[in-house]
């Protein structure tokens, strides 16, 4: 009985960090687990084109998802990847890994989107050329993030 209770505490705290409310980081001056702040910029470009980013606050260290002007033009589906991808950078790091991984960042997201939310995101991706890992847009960027993303999580990114 208790490891079916365990097994099931560890596969909710899978699930659960998907979501941007409840999305748990690290504090960066403590090194104790803190909730994320979200701050909405939607009136501001990043100056990367970036739609969000997962940072933490200077002084406080406390863990923070900022959203930028893309984000708040993108069509909702995309937008609820955007934010478990975030929220999975807070994760990732929480759990010792890279945070900056972009790519480990797809595949946490997907994992909680449905098949049908999932290839949205893909054709969103690549028709918009969607790619975290550049600052500058070229031909072909959305293909290659989500050949990049479909190859280290091949389940998920169909």
């Amino acid at each position: 009985m208790r490891v079916v209770s365990i097994l099931g505490v560890i596969a909710l705290a899978c699930l659960w960090p998907a979501a941007a409310q409840g999305c748990t980081g690290v504090n960066f001056k403590t090194g104790r687990p803190q909730s994320v702040r979200v701050i909405y910029k939607t009136k501001v470009s990043h100056p990367d084109r970036y739609f969000a980013e997962a940072t933490h606050d200077p002084k406080s260290g406390r863990p923070l998802i900022i959203y930028y002007r893309r984000y708040a033009t993108a069509p909702g589906i995309f937008r609820s990847f955007v934010a478990r991808h975030e929220c999975c950078h807070h994760s990732i790091e929480r759990a010792g890994g890279r945070s900056g991984d972009e790519i480990a960042a797809n595949c946490c997201a997907l994992r909680g989107m449905s098949k049908s939310a999932r290839a949205a995101v893909g054709r969103y991706i690549k028709s918009r050329g969607v790619n975290s890992n550049v600052m500058f847009a070229y031909s072909g960027m959305g293909d290659d993030f989500w050949s990049r993303t479909a190859g280290r999580c091949p389940g998920l990114a169909r």
